[in-house]
């Protein structure tokens, strides 16, 4: 009928060009090149793009809500894969431990190759001849004709040359750390996993990362530089850790040896802003198990989602065994109501205001996994928006009733 024609000679009167008093207007909030860019940018515009995706959607599959769509939100939108002409591989990866120590492991040896290198070239000269070399290298870098790559190379030999030879600190390790192609692979080749484990033997054992090694005598316990290299904390961080024993008893297991007595600990490890695990540990001494359950606990330890950093997100419910509990969120002030298991676990995981109903068992043990259970499966807003279609779901009203 001719409508489409109709509606884009409208759209095409629309775009006229600027007459002088409009560029004079725009001229005091825009440069000349910001100007030039714009209307070329305009003139660039087709009238049937105008047509077809300037309008507001009016079928049933449209948006609920308005959107330039000129972002993409991770947390809401679906992830875009990265095209070919990117030469970026979609199955990129962290490293492993083993790939990790490696390639700390080259960066320490390249560190020290440095370090010899700057000792031979510039190791016996006198300050002011080192000082000369650096003016030279950073008169180099300022060169215009230079890419921006070779400038800052140069940049980076003239103040090495200035501040002494490369060491192995904890500054280059945060530069290392920051370096993702120290940390990511994008290839899984078994050769330089292989390599990787055979060299990674040979290294010293780092408790805390970046900090320094721990040589032989230094630390009597070889299970605590285990749990400081595989959690990433440091020891003033292991030391802020709630650790609290829940549940502990005497367990006989019956043999034909006759009666195997041991100890059973079950313990809780949190930071007291978002962190929570449970560990079980049972060895025929005391200190073995309790040892074994507290690293368990650590080595466990998970974020608990909270609201506003002080509840849980609604109500929600856990069942080991025979136990049945549900967990509900509560308002500001309310605290935290409930036996003393759950409460020593809120406490743990930074949780200030909730309530708990514990039916049918009481075992201590079930208590303790099913309160675990219940926070680790709670609904985040997040994802009831994204099941919505929606990118915000005020959950005030509905945690609250309105009193808040």
């Amino acid at each position: 009928m001719g409508l489409v024609q109709q509606r884009i000679s409208e759209s095409a009167s629309k775009l006229k060009p600027y007459t002088k008093e409009e560029k004079r207007l725009l001229a005091h909030k825009y440069t000349p090149e910001q100007l030039i860019a714009i209307e070329a940018g305009e003139a660039a515009i087709d009238p049937q793009d105008l047509v077809t995706q300037g309008a507001i959607r009016g079928d049933p599959y449209r948006l609920t809500y308005l959107d330039d769509m000129s972002q993409i939100r991770p947390y809401i939108d679906k992830p875009v894969r990265p095209a070919e002409e990117t030469h970026t591989d979609p199955s990129i990866r962290l490293k492993t431990e083993d790939e990790l120590a490696m390639a700390f492991h080259k960066y320490t040896k390249a560190r020290q190759a440095r370090s010899e290198a700057w000792q031979n070239m510039y190791g016996s000269l006198t300050d002011e001849q080192r000082q000369e070399f650096a003016e030279e290298k950073a008169a180099e870098a300022e060169n215009p004709n230079l890419s921006p790559q070779e400038r800052a190379r140069l940049a980076a030999e003239a103040e090495e040359i200035t501040e002494g030879p490369a060491e192995t600190n904890y500054v280059e390790f945060l530069k290392f750390a920051k370096d993702p192609r120290n940390l990511f692979n994008a290839k899984n080749e078994a050769a330089l996993l292989n390599q990787a484990s055979e060299e990674a033997q040979e290294l010293p054992k780092m408790a805390d990362p970046g900090m320094r090694y721990v040589k032989e005598g230094e630390d009597d316990d070889p299970h605590m530089i285990r749990l400081l290299q595989t959690t990433g904390l440091t020891k003033d961080g292991m030391r802020r850790l709630r650790i609290k024993n829940l549940v502990q008893h005497r367990v006989v297991n019956q043999t034909r040896m006759g009666k195997i007595m041991s100890m059973y600990f079950l313990t809780i490890a949190g930071n007291q802003n978002g962190l929570l695990g449970i560990g079980e540990g049972k060895a025929a001494e005391v200190e073995d198990a309790r040892r074994q359950a507290m690293m368990a606990a650590i080595r466990n330890m998970q974020p608990v989602p909270r609201y506003e950093g002080r509840t849980i997100f609604g109500e929600v419910e856990g069942k080991v065994g025979a136990v049945e509990l549900k967990l509900s969120t509560r308002p500001p002030g309310f605290g935290v109501r409930c036996q003393h298991l759950i409460f020593e676990m809120a406490r743990a995981a930074g949780i200030t205001d909730l309530a708990a109903r514990v039916t049918r068992s009481r075992n201590k043990m079930n208590t303790v996994k099913a309160t675990f259970q219940a926070l680790m499966s709670q609904r985040l807003p997040e994802d009831i928006a994204r099941a919505r279609g929606k990118k915000l779901v005020d959950v005030r009203k509905v945690y609250y009733g309105g009193n808040v």
